[in-house]
C-alpha cells in the first residue's frame, strides 16, 4: 500500500484532523480548519494508523531541540559568532527562564497527542473498531514513544509533570495539585513499570498496515524500537542484567526480522569486509551519507526518521549547522576535533602504518560526505547531520534523516551495562576489536577442540544475556553468530584502548590468561576506568547525534550515588574541558555543575 507522505507526515496538520481534535483545540489553542470530532476521526484501523503517523510528524519537530539540548550542553559542540544569546546560554549552562530552547511546551504537545490517541484506541477496542491484535500494536507504539519523550524530559529538567490525562489544557499542567511532579529517579521507575506492561514489545510485523511506503520512504524504521527503550530504562535504573537482556535480544534482531536465518545477526556484528553492508573502515561514512532506504545504512540504523523538504520541518539541522551566512550557529568543539586527532590507527596488513595519528574515518576523513565534521571557510562544520545539504541551492533545506538509534549506540550501551555488572572483559571486547579477538587465547597455541574458545564465557560471566558465540574456523568450516564482531574501534581501524593493568591486576604470572584482581577495591577502580574508556569512545563514535548529555548525566548520577561528589566532579570536568581546550575561561554555569546536582537541569517554565 502506497500513500502520500506529505498528507500523512506533515507536522501536526494530520494530528489536528484525525486525532480527537476538539480536545486538541482546547489543549493547544489551535484553530484547525478541518477538525473532526473523535467519533468521526477514529472509525477504523486506517484512521488509527493516520493518527500515529500524525503524531510522528509532530514528533519530528523536536529533532532540533533534541540535538541542541543533548549536544550543546555537553562537551562536543560549541557556538559560533552567529549564535544568539539563547544558544549561548545553553552552551554555558546559564539558561534564563524565557529561553525558547528550554521551553518544555513543545514536548508536552506531543505527549498530550499521544494521550489522546491512546484513549481513543481504548474506545475503538471496546467498540470493536480495532481487533485485539490491531490494538496492542498501535497502543504500544504510541505509549512507547510517549515513554521515550518523558525520559528525555526527565534528563533535561530533573523534575517533570507526569500527565496521562488526554482532556487537559496546557495551562492546567501548572496546577501542582492535579498532576504529580516526579523527580528523575521516580520518573524512570514509573516509566519502566509502565513500559514493561506494554501489550506488545515486538517490532511492528511485516504485513501490518503501518508498514507501508510513503513517498518512497519505508516506514519500518520510523517507529521506536521498544527493546532499546526498555534496555535504556533498565540501564538508567541500574538494573544491568535486565538491560542486557533487552540489548542482547536486539543484537540478535536478525532472527526476528528473518526467521529463516538467511540474514546474519547484523545488529550484533561489525563486519569489516566481504559484505556490502559491512560499514567497516572507509565505509563508515555511509551510515549518514546514504539515502534513507539504501541497504548499508539500513543495517546500521534501526530508528530513524526521514527529513524531507516536501514536509515540515524539512531538515531543521541546516539552520543550525550549515556554513552559510547566519545559518552557521553551532560547530564542533575544539575538544571533539582533538579527540579524533589523538587516536592511533591500526593496520593489520602493513604493521609499519600502525600508530599513525588520526581517526580518519569518523573524524575529518577522506569521505567528507559522511564524516563527522569537515573544514570550511566558515570554520569546522558538523557534517554528519548535513550530508545532503547543498549550499548552492540556498532556497532548499536539504533532505536527510534523524538517526535516533543505531548499532554502535547499542553496542556501547551493552558495553556500559556489562562493565557495571562486573563483566569488564566483554565491555573491552565490544569497544575494541570484538568478541572473537578478546576471547581467543593469547599465550598458548589454539587447542584442537575450539568448543570453549571465542565465546564470552568465563568464571565471572554466567548470565546468558552476556553470552556471545564468536567462533570462526575452517576445518571443518563454521561461523558462529558473532564471528564477524570486530568491535567499535576495530571497525574503523584503530588500536585498542586499554586500562593500566598493573593498577588493578596481579601481573606476577605473565603467562596467566585471566589475571586476578589485586584486591577487593580494585574492582571499583577497574569499573570506573573501563567506564571512562566507554564514554570516551562514545564521544568519537556518536558525536553530534543527540546522545552526549544524556550519557554524561547517566554516568554522573551513578558515580554520585556511589561516592558523593564524584559525579559532580565528573560532569563539571567533562563540560569544562571543551572550554579549556579552546583556551576559553570556564563559564560560571559550568563551574556550578560541580556544586549541586540540581544545577544539572534546565528551569521548567511554560512560555
Amino acid at each position: 500500500m502506497k500513500r502520500n507522505l506529505k498528507s500523512l507526515f506533515s507536522g501536526f496538520l494530520l494530528v489536528s484532523i484525525t486525532l480527537s481534535t476538539l480536545s486538541c483545540k482546547k489543549m493547544f489553542d489551535l484553530q484547525p480548519e478541518d477538525a473532526l470530532p473523535a467519533e468521526l476521526a477514529y472509525q477504523n484501523v486506517y484512521d488509527a494508523d493516520a493518527a500515529i503517523m500524525g503524531i510522528y510528524g509532530k514528533f519530528t519537530t523536536l529533532a532540533d531541540r533534541y540535538v541542541v539540548l543533548n549536544e550543546l550542553r555537553g562537551d562536543l559542540e560549541d557556538v559560533t559568532l552567529n549564535a544568539d544569546k539563547y544558544l549561548r546560554e545553553i552552551n554555558e549552562h546559564n539558561v534564563s527562564p524565557d529561553n525558547p530552547w528550554a521551553n518544555p511546551k513543545q514536548w508536552y504537545e506531543v505527549i498530550i497527542n499521544c494521550n489522546d490517541a491512546m484513549q481513543n484506541f481504548d474506545v475503538m477496542l471496546a467498540n470493536k473498531r480495532l481487533t485485539q491484535d490491531e490494538y496492542k500494536v498501535r497502543y504500544s507504539e504510541v505509549a512507547a514513544l510517549r515513554t521515550w519523550i518523558y525520559l528525555q524530559l526527565g534528563i533535561q529538567y530533573g523534575e517533570v509533570y507526569y500527565v496521562t490525562d488526554p482532556l487537559v489544557s496546557i495551562s492546567d499542567i501548572n496546577d501542582l495539585n492535579k498532576f504529580p511532579k516526579l523527580d528523575l529517579s521516580t520518573l524512570i521507575t514509573t516509566l519502566t513499570d509502565f513500559a514493561e506492561k506494554l501489550p506488545s514489545k515486538e517490532p511492528i510485523p511485516a504485513g501490518n498496515s503501518l508498514r507501508i511506503t510513503l513517498d518512497s520512504y519505508n516506514t519500518e524504521k520510523v517507529f521506536i524500537n521498544k527493546y532499546m527503550l526498555l534496555g535504556d530504562l533498565h540501564l538508567w535504573k541500574g538494573e544491568y542484567a535486565l538491560a542486557a537482556r533487552y540489548y542482547k535480544a536486539l543484537m540478535e534482531y536478525g532472527s526476528v526480522l528473518d526467521p529463516t536465518g538467511t540474514q546474519r545477526e547484523f545488529y550484533g556484528s561489525f563486519n569489516v569486509g566481504g559484505n556490502p553492508h559491512d560499514l567497516g573502515n572507509a565505509d563508515w561514512y555511509r551510515i549518514f551519507s546514504q539515502g534513507y532506504s539504501e541497504r548499508a545504512q539500513n543495517h546500521e540504523n534501526f530508528w530513524m526518521i526521514p527529513l524531507d523538504i516536501k514536509f515540515s520541518p524539512g531538515n531543521p539541522f541546516v539552520n543550525l549547522f550549515a556554513p552559510d551566512g547566519d545559518k552557521y550557529k553551532i560547530k564542533p568543539s575544539s575538544l571533539a576535533i582533538k579527540n579524533w586527532n589523538d587516536q592511533l590507527r591500526r593496520n593489520a596488513d602493513d604493521p609499519a602504518l600502525n600508530g599513525q595519528p588520526g581517526d580518519i574515518h569518523r573524524g575529518l576523513g577522506a569521505n567528507l560526505t559522511g564524516s563527522s565534521y569537515e573544514l570550511t571557510p566558515s570554520g569546522p562544520v558538523v557534517n554528519k547531520l548535513l550530508t545532503s545539504y547543498n549550499s548552492r541551492s540556498p532556497f532548499t533545506t536539504g533532505n536527510g534523516k534523524w538517526i535516533l538509534y543505531r548499532t554502535a549506540l547499542l553496542h556501547l550501551r551493552m558495553a556500559e551495562t556489562a562493565n557495571r555488572d562486573g563483566i569488564d572483559k566483554l565491555a573491552y571486547a565490544l569497544v575494541n576489536l570484538g568478541i572473537r579477538e578478546a576471547y581467543t587465547p593469547k599465550y598458548r597455541p589454539l587447542p584442537a577442540d575450539v568448543t570453549n574458545i571465542m565465546i564470552s564465557r568465563d568464571s565471572v560471566n554466567t548470565d546468558p544475556s552476556y553470552l556471545f558465540f564468536a567462533r570462526n574456523g575452517e576445518i571443518p568450516r563454521y561461523r558462529d553468530k558473532y564471528s564477524f564482531n570486530f568491535g567499535i574501534r576495530g571497525r574503523v581501524g584503530l588500536v585498542p584502548v586499554t586500562v593500566d593493568s598493573a593498577a588493578y591486576f596481579n601481573m606476577s604470572n605473565r603467562g596467566r590468561e585471566n589475571k586476578p584482581l589485586l584486591n577487593a577495591s580494585s574492582r571499583t577502580g577497574l569499573t570506573v576506568a573501563m567506564e571512562d574508556i566507554i564514554v570516551n569512545e562514545a564521544a568519537l563514535e556518536l558525536a553530534f547525534e543527540g546522545n552526549r548529555w544524556q550519557d554524561l548525566v547517566r554516568i554522573a548520577l551513578r558515580r554520585e550515588r556511589d561516592q558523593p561528589g564524584k559525579g559532580r566532579e565528573f560532569l563539571r570536568n567533562s563540560v569544562a574541558k571543551k572550554f579549556q581546550t579552546a583556551n576559553q575561561a570556564v563559564p560560571a554555569g559550568v563551574e556550578k555543575l560541580g556544586a549541586d546536582v540540581k544545577n544539572w537541569f534546565l528551569p521548567f517554565k511554560w512560555q
